[in-house]
């Protein structure tokens, strides 16, 4: 495959090339494909070394790199000959593909070659603007599945920064002050010995409030890999935070990863998860894996006051019949029950897998959590909780 301008056949320079590639990816994203910045990353290093004379091998290697599923095969050829082309029709390039899931957009506009003449690769992206306050809330409010290498490392450092309000709940003991609405009988009957039974000094009980724990469940099987790293992020620093925190992974089988983001740099902490996590980006058994957190973990770490964050796209191999009854016993043993999907903040979203559609009718709250702001937007709403 050559690309062309229409005066001179030239391969595209490096920037134009990165820029197209993640066009590229973006088009597959929203033709229902699961691909993740990796796989994008690995597409723009192959490509010199194919060099792009042979059409049919840059398609073949693209294939391999992100068809994933027997079902997507076809879409990925439909989309590399509508994005990949010497000359195209009027319109939006996404319009003409067909759909593995949902027909949804990210909620920030994306940029296409040209479709004019014979131009086939133009360069989408230009690096050299300054990063002002505009960019930053863009980047704020973009979806982590179409952040380039470059933008994931300013997203995490936002996510870093982040200081979540702890949800707070009443303690069972009280604490003396010098205010409210109910005597501490035994301290004030103490401190009149002192002065003949006369009572020279008031004291009241006050409530206390201590954290509320909070338990992450979070999806990594490979529907979601784009997306947990990010979620491992927010979830360190909410532990760094002070709150009493719990985090399982799991993807066909459940892992308790709470001591590895324990650590208190958070590359570390994520480096001794993932290894600790021996089905990473495989398949998803959501049922079963609720399952075995019912029977083993619940009486030990989620307890009755617990706000369990149940982070998963609703993909699910098992009958949704097990799924609907673990989350039943789940909602059950918790405080509050909140699934993140970050699917939800697309337009058009709506619930079709048959795990989500089994699942919905225990949860609480159902939010998004595809951006740096609806992270931020979901530690304002558990610091509510209180």
């Amino acid at each position: 495959m050559r690309f062309t301008r229409p005066d001179v056949t030239v391969a595209p320079s490096g920037d134009a090339l990165v820029a197209n590639v993640v066009a590229f990816g973006r088009l597959l994203r929203q033709a229902g494909m699961a691909v993740d910045p990796e796989q994008t990353r690995q597409f723009v290093r192959v490509l010199p070394l194919l060099g792009f004379d042979a059409r049919s091998d840059v398609k073949a290697a693209g294939r391999a790199i992100f068809v994933r599923r027997r079902e997507e095969r076809g879409v990925y050829d439909a989309a590399f000959d509508l994005f990949w082309r010497r000359s195209t029709v009027s319109g939006r390039p996404s319009s003409a593909l067909p759909r593995v899931r949902q027909a949804s957009e990210p909620p920030h506009a994306t940029a296409w070659p040209a479709e004019s003449g014979t131009q086939e690769v133009t360069d989408v992206v230009d690096g050299s603007a300054p990063r002002t306050a505009s960019a930053n809330e863009r980047l704020r409010a973009a979806d982590f599945a179409d952040l380039t290498p470059e933008e994931s490392r300013d997203a995490v450092a936002m996510l870093q920064t982040l200081r979540p309000r702890l949800p707070l709940r009443p303690s069972r003991r009280p604490r003396i002050d010098n205010s409210g609405s109910r005597l501490a009988a035994r301290r004030m009957l103490r401190r009149t010995l002192g002065s003949g039974g006369e009572a020279t000094y008031w004291y009241w009980l006050r409530r206390r409030e201590r954290p509320r724990p909070v338990v992450l469940i979070l999806d990594v099987s490979g529907s979601m890999e784009r997306y947990s790293r990010f979620l491992l992020r927010f979830a360190h620093a909410f532990g760094q935070a002070g709150a009493p925190l719990e985090v399982f992974a799991f993807s066909t089988r459940l892992t308790r990863i709470t001591r590895a983001l324990r650590h208190r740099h958070p590359d570390t902490a994520l480096r001794r998860a993932a290894t600790a996590v021996a089905d990473w980006s495989s398949g998803t058994r959501i049922g079963s894996s609720l399952g075995e957190l019912n029977r083993w973990w619940v009486r030990r770490t989620v307890r009755s006051g617990a706000v369990v964050l149940l982070v998963s796209d609703g993909w699910e191999r098992d009958d949704p019949a097990l799924l609907a009854r673990e989350m039943a016993t789940l909602r059950r043993s918790c405080h509050r029950l909140i699934w993140l999907d970050p699917l939800a903040s697309r337009p058009g979203f709506e619930p079709a897998t048959q795990g989500l559609r089994a699942a919905l009718p225990y949860v609480d709250d159902f939010v998004p959590c595809a951006s740096v702001a609806s992270l931020e937007a979901l530690a304002r709403r558990l610091g509510r909780l209180s």
